[in-house]
C-alpha cells in the first residue's frame, strides 16, 4: 500500500472526516436506507472518494465509524444507569426512552448495526457485537433479571424482551420515510416522537409489570 498522503486530506485535516460522516447521516435519514454508495457520500461532502479510503480505509470502515460515534455517550452510560439507585422499573423507564432518542436522532442506525453485524468482515462485525450489542444485551437484561427477583416484571425471558423492547424502539423510525407520507408526515414530527415515546415507555411497562 502506498504511503503517500492525498495533500487534501493533509490540508483538510480531521475536519473532513467528520464531514464524511455527516454526509453519510444526511443521506441514510433522507432515504431511509443504509443503502448508499461511496460515491455518493463523497458528492455529498463535497470532497473525493479517495478521502474515504484515507480517513477509513473503505465504506465499511466509515460505516462502522458511523456507528461508534452514533452510539458512544449512550452506551458509555449503560453502566451508570444499571448502577442508579432506582427501581427496576425506573430503570427500564430511562432505558426505553434513552434507546428511542437515540434512534431519533439517528433513524438509520438499526439497520445499519444489522447490516454491518451481518454482512461486513469478521473484524468490523466482532467490534459492532462487543461495542454495542452485547453491552446494550447485557444491561437491559440485568435490569429485567432485578425487576423479576424484584417482583416488579413478570417472569420473561430477558432475551425475549430485549427483542420486544427494541422492536418496538426502532420500527417508528426504520419506517418514518414510507409512513411519513402516508400519515402527513407525523413520523418525522419531533411532537409525534416525543408522544411515541411515552406511549412506548407505557405500553412496555404494562406488559412486563408482575400480576397484582
Amino acid at each position: 500500500m502506498s504511503s503517500v498522503i492525498d495533500p487534501a486530506a493533509a490540508r483538510l485535516g480531521a475536519s473532513s472526516r467528520a464531514v464524511l460522516l455527516d454526509a453519510a447521516r444526511d443521506l441514510m435519514i433522507e432515504r431511509g436506507s443504509t443503502d448508499v454508495s461511496l460515491h455518493a457520500i463523497a458528492r455529498r461532502a463535497g470532497l473525493t472518494a479517495p478521502l474515504v479510503k484515507y480517513h477509513f480505509g473503505s465504506k465499511e470502515g466509515l460505516l462502522t465509524a458511523l456507528v461508534e460515534a452514533d452510539t458512544a455517550r449512550s452506551i458509555g452510560q449503560l453502566d451508570d444507569l444499571v448502577a442508579l439507585d432506582v427501581t427496576p422499573t425506573q430503570k427500564l423507564r430511562l432505558h426505553v426512552t434513552g434507546i428511542i432518542r437515540t434512534y431519533a436522532r439517528h433513524p438509520y442506525l438499526n439497520g445499519l448495526l444489522n447490516r454491518l453485524v451481518r454482512d461486513s468482515g469478521h473484524e468490523a462485525s466482532a467490534r459492532i457485537k462487543a461495542n454495542f450489542v452485547t453491552p446494550l444485551i447485557d444491561a437491559q437484561r440485568r435490569i429485567i433479571e432485578a425487576g423479576i427477583a424484584a417482583g416488579e416484571f413478570r417472569a420473561i425471558d430477558p432475551d425475549h424482551a430485549y427483542f420486544m423492547i427494541v422492536g418496538t424502539c426502532q420500527y417508528l423510525f426504520a419506517t418514518r420515510v414510507p409512513f411519513r407520507d402516508m400519515m402527513g408526515g407525523a413520523p418525522a414530527q419531533d411532537a409525534f416522537v416525543r408522544s411515541y415515546a411515552t406511549a412506548a415507555v407505557d405500553f412496555i411497562l404494562a406488559g412486563l409489570a408482575a400480576p397484582r
